[in-house]
């Protein structure tokens, strides 16, 4: 009776172990070609404080795309001059490049590789470079008399037009503490505004049609158009 039993319980036993789950079973596998996981998975956010940008739900940023309409403005330049797309368009395709500030470096270089291909770029079939900043006239005259740019730096006091460009960013409270420390002024006394703002360094490219045909932008302010590929761009 003894073995009988014992013989039931292995018989048993091997049964149930038949029958369990292992990792070697392949009706437990995901089927060929699919991954569940990165399926269920969305990309990382990408964290825009590093380069300053606070997240803030007034923000408008993404920027515009080849072949969007360029919203026209019109804004006041470091002399005290009325400027319009509209009209400057009139006159062949415009460069429009936002600047961010007098105090920033690679922002001043940038520039500076726009006025020394101006004469390329004017060659080239485009006839207007125009820098928009949300800072105060003044600031602008000073880099612009000290550099002897030929185009305009134009105000964008109210910070439509930033907006209508979807370059327009709250500054982090981090890096304009910084600003403020190195510079010895906070981002908005020099915007003349009550609060840190700052345009996404975008650069477009925009046809007498007003259609635009070349985009740079990158939320990361180092990261700027390249003048040539801008050029070659224009000849395409």
């Amino acid at each position: 009776m003894k073995l009988i039993n014992l013989t039931s319980f292995i018989l048993t036993l091997v049964v149930f172990t038949a029958c369990s789950p292992s990792a070697k079973d392949e009706s437990h596998k995901t089927p060929a070609g699919t991954d569940k996981t990165i399926g269920m998975m969305e990309e990382p956010t990408v964290d825009l404080t590093k380069h300053g940008i606070a997240d803030n739900p007034n923000n408008v940023l993404g920027g515009l795309e080849v072949g969007d309409i360029a919203p026209d403005f019109t804004l006041e330049d470091q002399d005290g001059n009325m400027v319009s797309l509209d009209k400057k368009l009139k006159e062949g395709p415009v460069l429009l490049v936002f600047y961010r500030a007098d105090w920033c470096s690679i922002c001043r270089r940038h520039l500076a590789e726009f006025q020394d291909k101006i004469i390329d770029i004017g060659e080239s079939g485009v006839a207007n470079v125009i820098a928009v900043s949300p800072q105060l006239p003044e600031y602008s005259l000073k880099l612009h008399t000290e550099h002897n740019y030929t185009f305009p730096i134009v105000y964008d006091k109210g910070h439509q037009t930033m907006k209508d460009y979807k370059v327009f960013f709250h500054v982090t409270d981090k890096y304009n503490q910084y600003i403020t420390k190195a510079k010895g002024d906070p981002i908005e006394l020099r915007n003349g505004n009550t609060e840190p703002v700052m345009p996404v360094p975008a650069t477009y490219m925009i046809g007498q049609d007003k259609k635009i045909k070349y985009v740079h932008y990158d939320p990361n302010y180092r990261v700027r158009a390249d003048i040539d590929e801008v050029l070659q761009s224009i000849e395409s």
